[in-house]
């Protein structure tokens, strides 16, 4: 039994480098953390690159669910796996691309289209795939209801 859970901590311990950061730890913002439905938000994110990310990362990526979805299961479904895919017809969530502003920054538009707690997630560090099952990086928005 301890010779089974020496080896779990020890390959814990080999794999928790390239599963904590694969180099680049990304902090996800808002210019609004509580608009009214309809409202556009600018959505910036920012990037601290260390000596062990290899890759130029220039397209990142955030899925933004609606109130009420399950966020690992809007990732599973856009990872291909057997939860359903009826959930990205009805507008539960969408994977928007964020554009270039610099090195290691990002930035993008959304517009909610109805009142609640919406979620965004930064779903992996610049490579293919999906940190399964939070992301890397979240952030709320509060979305009030239209007023008129």
């Amino acid at each position: 039994m301890k010779r089974g859970a020496g080896i779990a901590l020890l390959c814990l311990a080999v794999m928790a480098p390239f599963a904590a950061g694969k180099g680049l730890d990304v902090s996800l913002r808002s210019d609004d953390r509580s608009p009214s439905v309809g409202q556009q938000v600018e959505v910036s994110l920012q990037g601290i690159a260390d000596e062990t990310m290899t890759q130029p990362c220039r397209r990142m990526r955030v899925v933004v669910v609606a109130p009420g979805v399950s966020v690992t299961r809007a990732l599973r479904s856009l990872e291909g796996g057997a939860e359903s895919r009826r959930i990205g017809r009805w507008g539960a969530f969408r994977l928007a691309s964020l554009r270039s502003v610099g090195e290691l920054r990002w930035a993008g538009r959304l517009r909610p289209n109805r009142a609640g707690r919406w979620t965004l997630i930064v779903p992996n560090w610049c490579a293919a795939g999906y940190v399964l099952p939070r992301g890397v990086e979240r952030l709320h928005l509060d979305v009030r209801p239209a007023t008129r």
